[in-house]
């Protein structure tokens, strides 16, 4: 049994990596930073906040990092600095020393922008379009130079699945609640990923005896937001109301209210296309849209 050290295993994205490795034979040790309670045959190790923690690495074949503070707005820029890259290098500085042969950096697509005109593959340049990112993406540059061979950074698209974070739970409140939601003129396509088969992909990384350096972690498929939308509403049991409004008007209000980036998010195009990840023989258990009906359904019953 390999013994993997996994932190941010009480998160949403380390918590699905934790169950899909002790699930697979690893010996997962979950990283928190206070005590906690995590997946069936998963060791807690208490580690403190990471960028100072003084770590025993001895004896772990790999480290999967996916720790970190995730894209929230107000945040200071040394705040973004210290969760998620002084805490990685730190990590990546003494799994180094301690002679651990593998490092996996869960990092996000969001280096990429918020939106992209063409496909987004493995091999597309960065282009950091928030504090967030930017953390993200020197973060990557900063464990390469710690660590060197054996690094291996995922870069995930917006996950979904049961209970998932981030904007489609305000999304899911406003079906719920019946309010109409003006965006059925959106004609867009954006990737997605569901947390399970996110994991399943760490779990690829791990196994394979040489996994490339970059591996974008995206369904194959894409779905326009007015489609999202109505999809998640059918896994809830509700009706989506999606009037039709000018798409320009409604980025001038986003712009006006200060939301220009979650227009961005909501609006604009963003397709991914995993090659790497393809090549290493994954692929999502499910279809997006059975995914997005999950997710959905799970809401109803939070």
């Amino acid at each position: 049994m390999q013994r993997i050290l996994v932190t941010g295993a009480h998160g949403y994205i380390g918590g699905a990596i934790t169950r899909e490795l002790a699930a697979s034979g690893y010996f997962v040790q979950g990283g928190v930073r206070r005590s906690a309670a995590l997946a069936p045959g998963v060791t807690p190790l208490l580690t403190g906040d990471l960028a100072d923690a003084k770590l025993e690495l001895h004896g772990f074949e790999a480290v999967l990092h996916s720790a970190g503070l995730g894209h929230r707005r107000g945040v200071a820029p040394e705040a973004w600095r210290r969760a998620n890259v002084e805490a990685a290098v730190n990590l990546a500085r003494q799994a180094k020393a301690a002679g651990v042969r593998r490092f996996v950096l869960i990092s996000t697509a969001h280096v990429h922008g918020r939106v992209h005109d063409g496909i987004v593959s493995d091999e597309t340049a960065p282009n950091p379009m928030d504090a967030y990112a930017a953390s993200k993406l020197q973060a990557e540059r900063e464990v390469l130079a710690q660590f060197g061979a054996g690094l291996t950074i995922l870069r995930p698209v917006a996950v979904i699945g049961p209970h998932c974070p981030g904007n489609l739970q305000l999304l899911m409140k406003l079906l719920r609640r019946g309010v109409p939601l003006p965006f059925g003129g959106i004609a867009n396509q954006r990737s997605f990923i569901q947390a399970g088969d996110l994991a399943r992909l760490a779990a690829l990384v791990l196994a394979s005896a040489r996994p490339p350096p970059i591996v974008l972690a995206a369904s194959p498929e894409t779905i326009a937001t007015p489609d999202l939308i109505a999809t998640l509403a059918e896994g809830m049991g509700v009706t989506a109301r999606l009037p039709k409004f000018s798409s320009a008007a409604l980025a001038a209000i986003a712009s006006l209210v200060g939301r220009a980036a979650m227009w961005q998010s909501l609006a604009g195009d963003f397709r991914a296309s995993p090659q790497a990840a393809l090549k290493l023989g994954w692929a999502p258990y499910k279809s997006l849209r059975e995914n997005l009906i999950e997710t959905g359904r799970h809401y109803t019953v939070a």
